[in-house]
Parts: structure tokens; C-alpha cells; sequence
């Protein structure tokens, strides 16, 4: 028997409901954005900060 969904509210904040996911499709890359605004950076500067963060490399699979 398949799981039933339920609708909660987007992790960006813009209020709207998600059809059981975290976010809307492509509200998750608007928070991305924000991040890298906040930090003045790019995404090489936020791994920079995960990997400080966390005490850990950030792995990315090349397969």
C-alpha cells in the first residue's frame, strides 16, 4: 500500500504548500541563492564553510 502524502509548509518560508516534500520545485535553489548572497561568496565558499563547519570534506561522486 503506498504512503499518503501530506502537504506541508515550503522550507524557504514563502508560505505555500508542498505536495509532501520539503520544498516547491525550484524553492530550494531560491535558498541556495540566498545563502550565497548572504555570505557574499559562491558555492566554492560555502563548501569551505560546510567543511569548517562539520570538520569533514564535502565527498562529490564523479561517476
Amino acid at each position: 500500500m503506498p504512503r499518503k502524502t501530506v502537504p506541508k509548509s515550503c522550507a524557504c518560508g514563502c508560505g505555500d504548500m508542498t505536495k509532501g516534500g520539503k520544498f516547491i520545485p525550484g524553492h530550494d535553489t531560491k535558498v541556495y541563492s540566498a545563502i550565497l548572497r548572504h555570505i557574499d561568496g559562491d558555492i566554492v565558499d560555502l563548501r569551505g564553510i560546510v567543511e569548517a563547519h562539520t570538520n569533514s570534506a564535502v565527498m562529490i561522486p564523479h561517476d
